[in-house]
């Protein structure tokens, strides 16, 4: 059973969609007002903001009280690939970024429908090039490299290690991803067993975000669905979700395809949770421990 905070969330979480709903906005709109409150994660005093430009994109600096610049992650942020902003995403990157010792780089990639596949990958790829040899404090080779991403942007996590295997391009030395979005078939069995109307949680969502995102691409592109990609040789991934939720499948069915590759995929499946609770720290204590649990993977690498 979930803490008693939990309901809160849920609450919060309800009384949002309500809003949205009424607000009567387009799809990729109403979208991208939610993420501006969709978590509650605090700011943290400690962690300092820094500008950073990598590819002319949108980007900041987070580097906690801890922080080994020369130890850096680049942040992928989600909403569907047709929302999400460095606004919405700063606190959460806060805790990320205390979390994992990290300087965190979070960057406002280019969003569907305006800019549809491959353009998100395209600026994930550049942005990790440029963060190898960029730190917070200016040009420096990073010591070790490392990708988080939390549902669109695990998508998107996935889908930046392929495409710099296949480019030859250097690799990550590990991720992390929160609640992955998978597979733009939505084909998975908890995509429909996990639908909360109460939640917005419904298949049509992820259904119309894929099609503002793939405009005409077959949505089994590797690239653009993780899972029906070759997944041998990748680096280390610890992958967390909840078992409630309906992207469930989404990092179960990756995280099995790895490991039958051959791979290190440590899958962290956590009861009755809300998509990507880790962002409602600390008033969630699952989210508190969920981000321990992810700095220390990252940690010990």
């Amino acid at each position: 059973m979930p803490s008693s905070a939990h309901a809160a969330v849920q609450q919060h979480l309800i009384e949002l969609g309500r809003r949205m709903a009424a607000a009567a906005l387009p799809p990729q709109i109403a979208a991208r007002a939610a993420m501006e409150e969709y978590f509650t994660a605090p700011p943290l005093p400690r962690v300092l903001r820094r500008p950073a430009a990598p590819a002319n994109l949108p980007a900041e600096w987070l580097l906690g009280p801890d922080a080994d610049a020369s130890r850096r992650l680049l942040f992928l942020h989600g909403g569907g690939y047709v929302a999400g902003n460095i606004a919405a995403y700063r606190n959460f990157a806060m805790w990320i970024a205390a979390a994992t010792r990290c300087a965190v780089l979070l960057i406002e990639y280019r969003l569907a429908p305006e800019h549809p596949f491959p353009a998100a990958l395209e600026d994930a790829v550049a942005a990790f090039h440029w963060m190898r040899v960029h730190g917070p404090d200016g040009p420096a080779p990073a010591r070790r490299a490392f990708l988080l991403g939390d549902s669109a942007g695990g998508g998107l996590v996935l889908a930046t290690l392929l495409a710099l295997q296949q480019r030859g391009a250097g690799r990550a030395d590990a991720a992390v991803t929160f609640s992955a979005w998978t597979d733009l078939t939505n084909s998975g069995a908890s995509m429909i067993e996990n639908q909360d109307p109460r939640l917005g949680a419904v298949k049509a969502v992820p259904d119309l975000f894929a099609g503002l995102y793939l405009q005409g691409t077959e949505a089994t592109h590797p690239l653009a669905s993780p899972l029906f990609a070759d997944l041998e040789d990748l680096p280390p991934l610890l992958m967390q979700a909840s078992a409630a939720e309906q992207f469930r499948d989404d990092t179960v069915r990756v995280a099995q395809k790895i490991l039958a590759a051959g791979g290190e995929a440590r899958l962290d499946i956590w009861p009755d949770l809300v998509h990507v609770w880790q962002g409602f720290a600390p008033e969630l204590p699952e989210a508190v421990a969920a981000l321990r649990r992810a700095g220390e993977f990252i940690q010990a690498i």
